[in-house]
């Protein structure tokens, strides 16, 4: 009798409704931290923002960064959802339409190797890129480069995007498949950041420093719609190699007593160029409008000067021949090789223009003779600004022939020697005063490496990148160096360019729903059964206790 004593009492502890409660949320538990908080991380990468920047009170890009969504393709119609795309599915689409439709986030996959990539190719990825880059949303944009593992999780993803023939089939494939949750690290608050830039100045006296000034200027910063990827090798990392190397030239002639030019030169490395010339207009504000320097004859900006094609000089208006400007593009012209081309091209200023279009209108608005070289014809060509400019896109050849004929011309100008054409052998002038080694390949190669081949985004700290310029800058200088902080106007700017994304693997709700029914009836069964199976054994262990007895 203690046996069936005991067995009454398990089966009426096993009926209690405190028991089913506490079995029900146990086993919901385990289910929801199984499927959700103790999932092991499929995929963990490196993500690249769309650019986010305020400028004259106008929003662009992205404003938003956390991602914690289901990821989805094109043909979901998941709400809470980060779309994970290739890149060529967007091609011909209005992403402005597309990103409003209640997605959370949005993923693209760009090619792993931007730099082998056929010129087709090349032509409608530039396209996407122009899109983003005038795209203004609230969706959290991000793009990442082609791997293996993201790969297959883009198929998975699609695969369960798509629709079966069936709603029974459609559940099922629901019911088996998995789904992946995509999360960000970063969790600050605001990401609006001031940026800590700088002018890099270096000088090279003449023997008078009341001498009229020659001012050499290019822009260090690089920028495109996706800034962590704006490698910028063209532009313009080519425009401040060669001012170092023209620095390095010249250094030369300032160092000898006996050819010493009568003019005196400035470098000028300016900060947020991308930004409407920030770092020029710092340096106009400083020392022109406080008349500090007021003997300024000739501004030379060098913008993108690494390609094939004319190098061009573009002004505010065209030049009489006798100013500085038009007779320091005659020089130009002069010192070309007869298979590279000079031209000029004038386009007047917009005032009324958000951004400047080239560096030289910010000089040209105080009244300053100033113009851009540059290979680009149009200051709106989107190779200014895309993640496409990388460093093998700079032809080093053309790059040191471009420094040849800007310094052959300079190196006229500021020792003010008579303008004759000269005979050339391998595009080098014989009448020139540079000999073939002034410029030096090696160098330049290694200042492209230096200053060409990172992200230098003005919203990202570059600290590194102004101690490695002016200590460059001193070594040709002589010390007459100077780092002036340049504090940014009328732009806001914004952090978190890169982040890291976690793809969780995970089971999608209507199969935890499935899981809660099935246990739901199993608990149910079970309470229900019980008293069958109580009278059951009762049944049995009463004949066995008669046959006993």
């Amino acid at each position: 009798m203690g046996i069936a004593k005991m067995l009454d009492e398990f089966l009426d502890e096993l009926r209690s409704p405190v028991v089913f409660i506490y079995v029900s949320m146990l086993l919901t538990w385990c289910m929801a931290s199984s499927s959700q908080l103790g999932d092991s991380v499929e995929l963990e990468f490196k993500a690249y923002r769309l650019q986010q920047y305020d400028i004259v009170g106008t929003p662009h890009g992205s404003r938003s960064w956390q991602v914690i969504y289901e990821a989805v393709s094109l043909d979901s119609t998941v709400l809470r959802r980060c779309l994970v795309v290739n890149w060529r599915d967007l091609l011909g689409r209005d992403l402005q339409a597309l990103f409003n439709q209640a997605f959370g986030a949005v993923l693209i996959v760009l090619p792993a190797n931007l730099d082998t990539l056929t010129p087709s190719t090349k032509t409608k990825l530039a396209s996407l890129e122009k899109d983003l880059l005038y795209l203004n949303t609230d969706v959290a944009v991000y793009v990442v480069q082609q791997q293996p593992e993201l790969q297959a999780l883009v198929a998975e993803v699609t695969a369960f995007s798509k629709r079966s023939p069936t709603a029974v089939q459609q559940l099922l494939n629901a019911i088996s498949a998995n789904i992946f949750q995509f999360s960000s690290s970063a969790s600050v608050s605001n990401n609006i950041v001031v940026p800590k830039s700088a002018n890099v100045i270096g000088h090279l006296w003449s023997t008078d420093r009341n001498s009229p000034l020659v001012v050499v200027v290019a822009h260090y910063d690089s920028h495109s719609a996706v800034p962590g990827l704006a490698i910028g090798a063209d532009a313009n990392g080519s425009g401040v190699t060669a001012l170092l190397e023209l620095l390095a030239i010249f250094s030369r002639f300032y160092s000898s007593n006996t050819m010493k030019p009568k003019y005196n030169m400035m470098f000028l490395l300016t900060a947020g160029g991308k930004f409407n010339y920030q770092g020029s207009r710092q340096w106009l504000e400083e020392h022109i409008d406080k008349q500090s320097e007021t003997n300024v004859e000739l501004v030379l900006c060098l913008d993108s000067v690494g390609k094939d094609g004319s190098l061009i000089a573009h002004v505010s208006k065209m030049p009489a021949d006798t100013s500085p400007v038009g007779r320091f593009f005659l020089l130009l012209k002069d010192a070309a090789p007869p298979n590279r081309s000079v031209e000029i091209v004038s386009k007047k200023i917009n005032l009324n223009a958000d951004v400047l279009a080239w560096e030289h209108e910010r000089f040209s608005i105080q009244r300053l003779p100033a113009l851009t070289l540059s290979h680009f014809k149009s200051h709106t060509d989107s190779g200014r600004n895309s993640f496409l400019d990388t460093l093998s896109q700079v032809d080093m050849e053309v790059l040191e022939t471009n420094v040849r004929t800007i310094g052959e011309a300079l190196l006229v100008y500021v020792l003010n020697l008579p303008n004759s054409k000269c005979a050339r052998e391998e595009n080098v002038s014989t009448c020139s005063i540079m000999t073939p080694g002034d410029v030096n390949r090696k160098r330049l190669s290694n200042w492209m490496r230096r200053f060409g081949s990172k992200s230098r985004s003005l919203a990202a700290n570059n600290d590194w990148l102004v101690s490695n310029l002016r200590d460059t800058v001193i070594r040709y200088t002589s010390g007459q160096t100077v780092v002036e902080p340049v504090s940014v106007a009328e732009v806001s700017l914004y952090g978190i360019l890169e982040d890291r994304l976690t793809a969780h693997r995970a089971k999608p709700a209507i199969f935890e729903l499935l899981l809660a029914a099935i246990i739901a009836l199993y608990l149910s069964a079970l309470y229900f059964v019980a008293p069958v199976l109580q009278t059951s054994v009762e049944a049995v262990l009463v004949k066995l206790l008669l046959v006993n007895s």
